[in-house]
């Protein structure tokens, strides 16, 4: 398949099967993945992959941390986002130099795309979930990333029996104007 059919191809799924996702598939997509544009190669990013029983342990962690109201609003988002086989949190740290931190994020940002793709290329279905609560230093904190460093996201993984219809876009020529 041509690089440009994969990308128009690539749509984000929130409902999965419940077959398991290899781990091995996942890190070896992970492996090609990293080879995204990053600054001075400073490849700023780990990850956290979540998976079977411990995506229960990692929300009951999570949710024991917090009290009721704070229970009561979170736990339909977690429950929606580890509802996939599995999920990788892509971990990055921060650094004292804006400038150098914006360049480590759009080169995490680069490295996701590179992911999605690679997943679907293997029919894997994918979607990069940024909620709110990867702020907090109590989810960070039972899900094991340290001091200086951020998520960058949660990316579900799994296998779905629906693939919905890629969303038309607006032609690049459209939103293109010539310097002169």
């Amino acid at each position: 398949m041509k690089l440009s059919d994969l990308i128009r191809q690539r749509v984000s799924i929130g409902k999965f099967l419940d077959d398991p996702v290899s781990i091995d598939l996942v890190i070896s997509l992970l492996d090609d993945a990293v080879y995204a544009p990053n600054h001075k190669m400073r490849e700023p990013w780990r990850f956290i992959i979540v998976e079977g029983d411990s995506k229960d342990l990692l929300i009951h962690r999570y949710l024991h941390e917090l009290n009721d109201d704070q229970q009561n609003e979170m736990k339909p988002s977690l429950l929606k986002i580890f509802s996939s086989p599995l999920v990788v949190a892509v971990i990055m740290p921060t650094l004292k130099d804006m400038r150098d931190e914006l360049e480590d994020l759009q080169a995490n940002a680069a490295m996701i795309q590179n992911f999605l793709l690679l997943a679907t290329e293997q029919k894997l279905s994918t979607f990069w979930k940024t909620p709110l609560f990867i702020e907090s230093d109590k989810f960070k904190d039972v899900l094991g990333v340290y001091e200086h460093e951020i998520i960058v996201g949660l990316i579900m993984v799994g296998y779905s029996h629906q693939i919905p219809v890629p969303k038309k876009r607006k032609p690049a020529k459209d939103k293109t104007t010539l310097y002169k």
